[in-house]
């Protein structure tokens, strides 16, 4: 379809930000920028002074969280977070070290335009 004679007059000022085009249209145009998740339940372990071993094997843990599933999360070894898991290991950390933990401290996101080229 044409406007005033010229292709591509069509989208002209509806699918552009700041005069680029946005990425979701299709051929021709950049993917998402690329990102890697990552679990960091071992960081916020050692950031209280915690290990994985005090985590998996405490009390709390105890018929409600499987040991290995602790240590497959702080080794990063997941393609897939269920936030009841999330949310109990968050839980033991918490009542463990008498300190709040945030989403951010669990997973985080790295990558980036910087950090990936397109």
């Amino acid at each position: 379809m044409t406007t005033n004679g010229k292709t591509g007059d069509v989208l002209a000022g509806h699918y552009t930000m700041g005069g680029r085009p946005l990425t979701h249209l299709g051929y021709g145009t950049r993917g998402p920028t690329p990102y890697v998740a990552r679990v960091t339940v071992r960081e916020a372990c050692q950031a209280r002074g915690l290990s994985v071993y005090q985590v998996a094997m405490s009390g709390l843990a105890q018929g409600t969280i499987d040991a290995g599933t602790v240590y497959r999360l702080a080794r990063g070894d997941t393609s897939r977070i269920d936030l009841e898991t999330l949310q109990t290991v968050a839980g033991i950390i918490h009542a463990l070290s008498g300190q709040p933990v945030a989403v951010s401290e669990l997973l985080s996101l790295e990558g980036g335009e910087e950090a990936h080229p397109v």
